[in-house]
């Protein structure tokens, strides 16, 4: 780049002025860092005022510094100053020779002590020397910041022509059901703008477009796609970033990034801004729909899948699914808006597990106390839920951060639903039997400490058919070991096993002889009284997730949460059958997403068929557990039809599995 048409004061005063934006910009950034590490307890509201006054400051410093270096060099190269210095030189009165000078209030040259002038030189000199080195550089640095100027005056140009391009292409009006929906929700939120609202077959995710003419773009397909209460929380989120003016701050952020391209802090100040501005929104959302914040958190679970797709909103524009989610879900779903720490505000961040360990901290929205205490039960029908295996395993994603997102979401839905389940650890999963992987036992922790209660299986998801007894004894007591530690962190003890695909050994005297040993060990097994095929939807579930396959995912939890109705008949009907009222069932799940996903669905189906959730603690109280059974074989089954094998009664047929969920499981079943 051709530099030689700008004036050497205009190269030396730009380069002066990108020469303090280094630390002046690393200064800005380093005092937000503290900020918001003090202020990591307050309101979302007050950390993104934070840190948006630390983007104002990144265009305030360096211009300031321009001006003043700008007058400065005026004032040096200016031919008024040299005018009236020069007249200023002609009327001072002249001293005779050799008297010095006392009107400018310096000693003699004389006077001064001959060390302080030499350290006066060597300073001076060293002074003189980095100026002129910083003046060799002033040329090259202007000419690669006028070059990436142009670079990323191109990308944010490119940015605005595709937001344009969104608001014309491709676009279409909703129904008169949505725009009264959406008007409501505007209502609701106070938003007095004029802002418009449409479909579009171009956008992947919901976004909020334009300052001075807001609108709002809905993918066409989440219409279909996506439960309408939850797209109600994402619309509401939009127009938070409108009523905030967010738009406008993610301009300016463009502009900043523009500008200062070259310096890694304004990127952290600008990363910042867009997280602290998401979790502002939804504490906005959740300030005006507090009632459904689980909605509002399962909503943005699944928007997530659609931006790991890769299609991501404009980064001009404001979409419901940025920042960080797992926090967000973590702060929607918590039980207070504002956070407090006792701890040292240096100590959160310094390691994963720190880390972890304040996000469960804070997890719950519902305290613990409301899960297991439950109300007396007025009605006959009443079932436990266990789930196997904690933590989760999804085949959508990354398995640490997948799994949390998932179990958080299903935490969150027994906790609405009051449901004091019981998780089952497998304990390869959290440990390699000596150290602990601290994301997935964390998770542990935070099933733990929203007071659900933990048991185990073995340490690895064994069949006790084609275990060795000793073999399959050394694996739970291996498991056990691992577990115990994590809840006597909490003075907790293990009360509870599971076996391992309901296989319960290869002869009754094994059964028998592990049964004593459980005893003996203060545990007691689980008897399911509900078993089922759900673990064969999750798969396909997760399957079609992977392949992000809305479709197919809507089908699946509809075909489930129909396959499980059919299910409570026909364990129903055992009951009824076998002891002639409705026993207190017991249910085994799996913590998928496919759960978590379809909670409401499903819980809800319980309760509007009369079941009340109780603990296994209260269903195993039920004397229809204590039937005998001597059922042995290479699979395992439900207790009513072990109980039913050992009277010598008919089994009852069992509902069938969706023929398209059989057949995945079938053709892509991983191979043993």
């Amino acid at each position: 780049m051709n530099l030689n048409m700008i004036p050497d004061t205009v190269v030396e005063t730009l380069g002066w002025t990108l020469l303090h934006s280094v630390w002046q910009l690393a200064l800005i950034a380093i005092n937000l860092f503290i900020a918001l590490k003090v202020y990591r307890g307050a309101s979302a509201n007050l950390r993104y005022s934070l840190s948006v006054s630390a983007l104002a400051l990144t265009f305030a410093l360096p211009a300031a510094t321009l001006y003043r270096v700008t007058t400065e060099a005026q004032e040096l190269t200016g031919p008024t100053r040299f005018q009236n210095s020069e007249e200023s030189f002609r009327a001072a009165p002249r001293k005779p020779a050799g008297e010095a000078r006392t009107d400018i209030g310096v000693e003699p040259s004389s006077a001064r002590p001959a060390s302080s002038a030499s350290s006066f030189d060597v300073l001076s000199q060293a002074r003189e020397y980095l100026v002129g080195r910083c003046r060799v550089i002033f040329p090259f640095a202007l000419a690669f910041w006028l070059l990436g100027l142009v670079v990323f005056s191109l990308r944010l140009a490119g940015g605005m022509w595709h937001l344009q391009r969104l608001r014309t292409n491709g676009v279409k009006g909703l129904s008169d059901e949505w725009n009264d929906r959406f008007r409501a929700v505007a209502d609701k939120l106070l938003v007095r703008k004029n802002v418009a609202i449409f479909s579009s077959s171009l956008q992947r995710t919901p976004v909020a477009i334009g300052f001075f003419k807001p609108l709002i773009l809905v993918p066409a397909a989440l219409f279909l796609q996506v439960d309408p209460r939850q797209l109600e929380s994402i619309i509401a989120h939009e127009l938070i970033h409108i009523r905030r003016h967010d738009q406008l701050v993610s301009l300016f952020q463009g502009v900043a990034e523009t500008l200062f391209f070259y310096h890694p802090c304004v990127w952290w100040i600008s990363r910042q801004i867009r997280t602290e501005r998401e979790f502002a929104a939804d504490a906005a959302v959740i300030d005006a729909f507090a009632e459904d914040r689980v909605v509002y958190a399962t909503a943005l679970a699944n928007l997530e899948e659609i931006r790991v797709a890769g299609h991501n909103a404009p980064s001009l524009a404001a979409a419901a699914n940025g920042g960080n989610l797992m926090k967000r879900i973590e702060r929607i779903l918590q039980n207070k808006t504002e956070i407090r720490r006792a701890n040292s505000a240096w100590s959160a961040g310094l390691t994963l597990l720190l880390i972890s360990a304040f996000l469960l901290a804070v997890f719950s929205f519902t305290p613990k106390s409301l899960v297991n205490a439950q109300k007396s039960v007025t009605g006959d029908k009443r079932i436990a839920i266990g789930f196997v295996a904690i933590p989760p395993v999804d085949r959508g994603g990354d398995p640490p951060k997948d799994s949390d997102a998932t179990a958080r979401l299903i935490i969150a839905k027994l906790q609405q639903y009051k449901i004091p389940a019981i998780g089952f650890i497998n304990g390869a999963m959290i440990s390699d039997g000596e150290k602990l992987y601290p994301i997935r036992v964390n998770i542990v922790r935070l099933w733990r400490d929203a007071g659900l209660e933990v048991g185990v299986g073995t340490y690895k998801h064994i069949s006790f058919y084609h275990t060795p007894y000793d073999e399959y004894v050394a694996s739970v007591e291996k498991n056990e070991a691992i577990t115990s530690k994590i809840l006597a962190e909490r003075n907790l003890k293990l009360r509870y096993f599971s076996y391992p695909y309901l296989n319960t050994g290869r002869s009754v005297e094994d059964r028998d002889r592990f049964e004593n040993w459980l005893g003996q060990t203060n545990l007691t097994s689980v008897k399911y009284t509900f078993d089922n095929n759900e673990w064969m939807y999750s798969y396909a579930y997760d399957l079609a997730r992977e392949d992000n396959d809305l479709n197919t995912m809507n089908e699946i939890r509809v075909a489930f949460v129909r396959y499980m109705d059919r299910m409570i008949d026909h364990y129903e009907t055992y009951s009824r059958d076998m002891f002639g009222r409705d026993v207190a069932q017991s249910m085994v799940l799996t913590p998928s997403r496919l759960v978590a996903d379809s909670a409401d669905d499903l819980f809800g189906l319980f309760q509007k068929r009369g079941y009340t959730f109780i603990s296994i603690d209260q269903a195993q109280a039920d004397e229809a557990y204590k039937t005998p059974e001597t059922m042995v074989g290479d699979f395992g089954t439900s207790w009513f039809d072990r109980w039913a094998r050992t009277q010598g009664r008919k089994l009852q047929k069992e509902p069938s599995v969706d023929a398209a969920v059989w057949d995945t499981w079938q053709k892509r079943k991983p191979a043993k």
